[in-house]
């Protein structure tokens, strides 16, 4: 009997003892994570500080970018893995929209034009334009997204319960006006929808639902942890932002008053706490301050970190974390693709682009998808594209999905320059696109001007092949009128009235020659003609002379190019080599002001080669510094007289002044022109610009003063500098110009100007 009671009492003491550590090895944590634009990424430093002290999380719920870190983590990714992907260049591209150099496929690109802004028209309603819905990008987000969680759907089944940490997604649905918790499915789509800030970026639909931002209607889902996981302890990291004032004219404050509901970031006293970062007011997307922003989310937390280990009894140390991540990502199959699957077009559209995503091996991996990714997505024919990895069991490797919608449109573009001198001109550019077998575009742009005007008619058409190629047609009319380019211009003693038409047929060949890189061939043939006074002393009676040169010129071109802006960049290099031969005959007939009495006519035949280097170098202290070059090498001879010498020789061009004023000293037929630049960024868009450069021509064109014919100077004999100061402000449709520039021992040595748009023309065949 004794020793019966002794045993009860041994017994009841042992449960009396344990249950408290029984209880404290139940204890279950949620972790909330608001919204809050980029000041999110100071929950990362709330997780590092909690995984510091072995604070366990057990449950995850976040909206926006709280879905995107509590989706990351709860995938099993480490603090140390979500930092480095945070702070990297590649996630500031995928929140800016902007494609890397790696993956910029120039040889798709259009020639940079004078345009300011575009719209498309779909074809069967031309009076309904299509604007867009979205500022940045999602393209570089979708890759990145398929590539982090498309195993994670794998290792989970497609079920956040599975999750390394069990994870709940919120979403906004507008049409219902509700909030949509999304507990299944395609991972990424889910995070991808809490994210979807509207008109920042595009929207998804999940299960028929056109999804956005979850901070709309529950910025913070707490009630979310708590019907889902019933938790024993809560902790939230809170960011989310204060609905400002309504202001008459912040559209923001507009958008955010009419979208966003009131939202309380308190987890109550009887559940846990709230962590608050003390994060500054940034934009949405400014994610430029990463390690800032992860250091305040830690330093927060430290703060508060003695009363959640009072709070919470249960530890999970660095090996257990470790442990279970280890089992749930062993159970994730290495992202390996051995076949695409286009959704979403015609059959003719589907082999251009199967054709263009070739897997030639039995499988690649996702650094092989990726540069055929962004191949099609340089195609001006896609409107859309969504990837998906769909995932065999049977073979063990994975479908690339594309979801594909196709733009079959008309592109308009406006654009122009309005300027302070006579050089105004307006820009407008009408583009047919249509893919199918080939992709295929018809274009008709034009520049209406006083000074420049010119017509374009053109054609291209692509081959998807393992090295595509492009065929390319262009008919081009341009006019110049040197006369009205300035209003002081009859103060020089050169030939003022010039007049200069090109009408030229343009056959095109090209391939690319690496990313950023393409070579062409191509075949020109044209009339060139030219009105001029030989002398400024004219009358109304007075005939001008005229020349007209008549040719065809076969070249080769090789082009790199990675600047960031057609006009005032500031970061990246151009490289052009062309090599040309030129062949025509030149026919004059002289004028009243003319030394000649008959008309003559010439043949003429050169080469022709030219090299231009542009190059921007990493900024210091918010400077850039810039290098161009230029050379001009060939044999061409001299036309009747000096003028018609002068007006057909190559120019340098590189100064926006130098393309609107006829300046005999800066061309020649051998020359180079060196310059340096040096770039003050004093805010995101403005920039300070001072150029100076060197145009040193080997043997100087001179105008015989007895009969006005052309003759060479000796060699090196002189030189010319020129001097450009501007200040650009680089708007979201095009640059506003404040500029001045200096010609060195020129009548008019001072030109001032105040521009918005683009000094872009037509290229030229030989000049």
């Amino acid at each position: 009997m004794a020793g019966r009671y002794s045993f009860l009492v041994s017994f009841l003491l042992f449960l009396i003892l344990a249950t408290p550590q029984l209880s404290s090895q139940e204890e279950k944590v949620g972790l909330v994570l608001s919204g809050g634009g980029a000041k999110g990424l100071a929950h990362i430093g709330v997780l590092k500080a909690l995984e510091e002290h072995d604070i366990p999380v057990d449950y995850i719920t976040g909206t926006s970018i709280g879905a995107l870190i509590g989706g990351l983590y709860g995938s099993g990714f480490s603090v140390d893995s979500i930092i480095n992907i945070v702070t990297s260049s590649d996630f500031k591209n995928w929140a800016s929209g902007e494609i890397d150099d790696e993956y910029d496929f120039y040889y798709k690109k259009r020639r940079p034009n004078a345009s300011w802004i575009s719209f498309r028209f779909t074809i069967d309603s031309i009076w309904r334009p299509k604007f867009p819905t979205h500022l940045i990008s999602p393209y570089q987000m979708d890759f990145a997204g398929m590539k982090y969680f498309s195993k994670i759907d794998v290792a989970c089944n497609n079920n956040f319960d599975s999750l390394y940490i069990p994870f709940r997604s919120v979403a906004a649905d507008i049409e219902k006006k509700e909030p949509v918790v999304l507990r299944q499915g395609n991972l990424y789509d889910a995070i991808r929808a809490s994210l979807t800030y509207p008109f920042v970026f595009e929207p998804i639909k999940i299960d028929g639902r056109l999804l956005f931002d979850g901070g709309i209607y529950n910025n913070f889902p707490i009630d979310v942890m708590m019907e889902d996981f019933q938790p024993d302890y809560v902790i939230g990291s809170a960011v989310g932002m204060v609905i400002r004032q309504l202001q008459k004219d912040d559209v923001r404050s507009h958008l955010e008053n009419l979208l966003v509901f009131p939202t309380d970031y308190e987890v109550p006293d009887t559940l846990g706490l709230t962590i608050r970062p003390d994060v500054p007011e940034i934009g949405l997307t400014d994610f430029g301050q990463a390690q800032k922003l992860i250091d305040l989310g830690y330093e927060a937390a430290i703060d508060q970190i003695e009363q959640i280990k009072k709070d919470i009894n249960r530890r999970t140390t660095k090996d257990k974390r470790q442990e279970k991540r280890d089992i749930f990502l062993n159970k994730a199959p290495e992202l390996l693709f051995d076949d695409v699957v286009v959704n979403g077009v015609n059959p003719g559209q589907e082999n251009y682009i199967r054709n263009l995503l070739l897997i030639h091996e039995e499988y690649v991996d996702i650094k092989d998808i990726k540069p055929l990714y962004f191949n099609l997505l340089a195609e001006e024919h896609i409107e859309d594209i969504r990837p998906n990895a769909i995932y065999n069991k049977e073979t063990g490797y994975y479908t690339l999905e594309l979801d594909i919608t196709i733009d079959k449109s008309l592109l308009l573009q406006f654009g122009g320059n309005l300027s302070s001198s006579p050089v105004n001109q307006a820009y407008i550019d009408a583009q047919y696109l249509y893919l199918g077998n080939r992709a295929s575009t018809l274009g008709l742009n034009a520049y209406f001007g006083r000074f420049y005007s010119s017509l374009r008619l053109c054609g291209r058409m692509d081959f998807p092949a393992p090295f595509p190629f492009f065929f390319k047609t262009s008919l081009t009319f341009s006019y110049y009128d040197y006369f009205k380019s300035t209003t002081t211009f009859l103060e020089d003693r050169t030939p003022s009235y010039l007049l200069q038409n090109f009408s030229f047929y343009e056959f095109i060949g090209g391939v690319p020659a690496g990313t950023n890189s393409k070579v062409t061939t191509s075949l020109v043939t044209g009339r060139n003609r030219d009105n001029y006074f030989q002398t400024n002393v004219f009358s109304r009676v007075d005939t001008t002379d005229e020349t007209a040169f008549n040719y065809i010129s076969p070249q080769i071109l090789y082009e790199r190019n990675t600047l960031n802006r057609k006009q005032f960049p500031t970061s990246g290099t151009y490289l052009s080599v062309i090599a040309r031969y030129v062949k025509g005959e030149e026919k004059h007939e002289p004028g009243s002001t003319s030394k000649l009495e008959d008309a003559t006519e010439e043949s003429h035949d050169w080469f022709q080669l030219n090299l231009k280097y542009e190059n921007y170098f990493t900024n210091f202290n918010s400077v850039n510094f810039g290098l161009y070059t230029e050379l001009v090498l060939s044999n061409k001879d001299f036309f009747s007289n000096y003028t018609s010498t002068t007006l057909s020789a190559p120019a340098f061009r590189h100064v926006p002044s130098t393309r609107v004023h006829f300046i005999p000293n800066y061309r020649a037929h051998n020359y180079a022109a060196a310059g340096l630049k040096s770039i003050f960024s004093l805010t995101d868009i403005i920039d300070l610009r001072l150029g100076g450069y060197v145009f040193q021509p080997y043997r100087e064109i001179l105008r015989d003063r007895d009969d006005f014919t052309a003759y060479y100077g000796d060699p090196f004999q002189n030189r010319y500098f020129l001097g450009n100061a501007a200040i650009a402000i680089n708007t979201a449709i095009g640059p506003l110009s404040f500029s001045v520039s200096y010609f060195d021992r020129h009548d008019e040595e001072f030109a001032f100007s105040v521009d918005f748009g683009y000094l872009i023309f037509h290229q030229l065949p030989f000049r």
